[in-house]
């Protein structure tokens, strides 16, 4: 078993992209073509699991440690959103479900679980989780014994039916808590793992799924992840460092659609695009998936490098990302009208990627969730923070290719009294910046201020209190402005650096933020229109421009289907 240090994060992301080739290319097995046709049969890409296996994907779900390649979250995301931007339901099936379940065995579990989870893992094989949803399972005395055994169900459960093994949650009712539990395939009788059938299995339905029927099955000592009865800190810990993930894979599923767009409207780059609709769409849409980003990124960071503050700033992207995604790829299809419906040019795999998106989380159950894990703090942060006087040094947040260190759990805090990083907006117009931009966060920033009053009204420590429409509405402007927040510190750290790029021009901040503003429902004044319509138009021409030289629109410009890392541009 090897524990040497793995390739850095770029050349391993540029590494996968060569194994997934050009998404334009015809031939290519993992492209846009064979996707979508495997899509039409109901089933993943042929030979794309095996390829995935043989380039050694699942040593990215394993810590170094114990024989693969996993040093965080950040840079496995990046992975999965790679395979994302081909096949979403790919990417859950073979990377996600399994990687969400193994969390807890890292975090948690004993040497022994440990060690039996990688050679799972590194052998190719397959876990599934029910943590997100065991509340059908409890953990009961087993009758005459000091024993436990597990009844109830846990239905549609992606992997299942090819998982050797299972994570989930499930009550304990003896003492009112809940266990977390680590079941191996070999220890269940015949008849407890059913396929689910056609109507039943959940979205997406090329992906696998089974339903779990437990009847008196003994618990095994050996398949409790921690103590008994002891499990909710672990699996809130686990989801949270795991919140930005879905999003992750849902942004690389939304470029592609802008993608596919631009690629159908430019007729392969001989014409010209004059609709003034259709650039809105563009720029709107970018810019959308610039904010999410740039959102997401501060998150991920946040867990490794202020873990105590980290739940706000993940809740904020778990909700906000996904929907921002959802609805601004969802509008693109008013540039395609009725040649939406058309198979070639890549109208299909629009609404394949379009269907995806519109089939991940968020629903109302993750909605509720996110924005209640933001609830007792909002009166907190409204009486101590969102002040200029506490945006403090967290520079090391913006920076996409930034190292971090190991991720520890134990240090992720539920308990948040600062908010250095919303609170940059409390005096975010002031410096040397474009007048159209200064407008945006001098905006912006009497928003914050507006909030802050509205949340000092709050009850403190008293969740239930605000967990109302007033409150969830109040939840829901936080991270609108945490958004802006982060897109800020990129735009700033970027400016800081040489080879800043296009990160480093605010025309695609003064977007982003007029954006945000817009979706405050409270945009203000608008700046007088001309260097608006500048900064869109150079939004615009970069979005056209990373089309035609086949780079993500994402922050990182990956060269799609690279054989290397390509040079960013300066």
């Amino acid at each position: 078993m090897t524990t040497s240090p793995p390739a850095a994060a770029e050349d391993r992301i540029a590494a996968l992209e060569s194994l997934l080739a050009d998404p334009a290319e015809r031939l290519n097995p993992l492209g846009d073509e064979a996707v979508l046709a495997a899509d039409r049969r109901g089933e993943l890409p042929p030979g794309a699991e095996s390829a995935l296996g043989s380039f050694g994907l699942d040593a990215e779900f394993v810590p170094v440690a114990l024989g693969g390649r996993l040093t965080g979250i950040a840079t496995v995301a990046g992975m999965l959103r790679a395979v994302s931007r081909r096949d979403l339901a790919l990417a859950r099936g073979y990377g996600s479900a399994s990687l969400l379940a193994a969390q807890f065995v890292w975090a948690y579990g004993t040497p022994e679980q440990q060690r039996g989870t990688a050679r799972v893992l590194l052998a190719g094989g397959r876990l599934a989780t029910g943590a997100y949803s065991g509340h059908g399972l409890a953990v009961v005395p087993r009758a005459g014994t000091a024993r436990w055994q597990l009844e109830g169900s846990l239905p549609a459960l992606a992997n299942a039916p090819r998982a050797a093994g299972f994570v989930t949650a499930a009550r304990h009712p003896a003492d009112g808590g809940e266990s977390v539990l680590l079941i191996h395939r070999e220890d269940l009788p015949p008849g407890t793992v059913r396929a689910c059938s056609p109507d039943e299995a959940p979205a997406p339905r090329r992906i696998p799924s089974g339903t779990l029927d437990f009847r008196g099955w003994p618990v095994p000592e050996r398949s409790f992840v921690g103590r008994p009865g002891q499990g909710l800190p672990l699996t809130v810990r686990v989801l949270q460092a795991t919140r930005t993930l879905g999003p992750w894979m849902a942004l690389g599923c939304a470029d592609t659609a802008l993608r596919t767009v631009l690629r159908a409207v430019l007729g392969g780059g001989v014409r010209r695009i004059t609709s003034r609709s259709t650039r809105q769409a563009v720029v709107a849409q970018f810019a959308d998936l610039l904010v999410a980003d740039c959102l997401l990124l501060v998150a991920t960071r946040s867990l490794y490098l202020r873990p105590g503050l980290s739940s706000i700033w993940t809740a904020a992207a778990r909700f906000l990302a996904p929907r921002l995604l959802q609805e601004s790829t969802g509008d693109l299809r008013a540039v395609l009208g009725a040649q939406l419906l058309r198979e070639d040019g890549g109208y299909g795999t629009f609404r394949k990627h379009l269907r995806d998106l519109g089939e991940l989380p968020p629903g109302s159950a993750v909605d509720t969730r996110a924005l209640s894990a933001l609830l007792p703090h909002l009166a907190t942060l409204a009486r101590r923070s969102w002040t200029a006087a506490d945006a403090g040094d967290i520079g090391e947040l913006f920076l996409p290719d930034g190292p971090l260190p190991p991720l520890d759990l134990g240090r992720l805090d539920g308990a948040i009294g600062a908010d250095p990083l919303t609170s940059m907006l409390a005096d975010a117009a002031s410096g040397p910046v474009p007048a159209a931009l200064r407008h945006r966060l001098c905006e912006l920033g009497l928003r914050l201020a507006e909030l802050a009053e509205q949340c000092r009204r709050l009850p403190e420590h008293d969740p239930a209190a605000v967990a109302n429409a007033r409150g969830y509405a109040h939840a829901e402007r936080y991270t609108l402005l945490v958004a802006a927040a982060a897109c800020l510190g990129v735009w700033r750290s970027a400016r800081r650096r040489p080879d800043g790029g296009f990160l480093a021009d605010p025309s695609w901040l003064t977007v982003a933020l007029g954006r945000i503003s817009l979706r405050l429902g409270r945009p203000g004044t608008a700046p007088a229109p001309g260097p608006e319509e500048e900064a869109a138009e150079a939004l615009f021409a970069e979005a056209v421009l990373r089309c035609r030289e086949n780079r993500s629109l994402d922050l990182y410009e990956t060269v799609l289907g690279s054989p290397a890392p390509g040079p960013r541009r300066g």
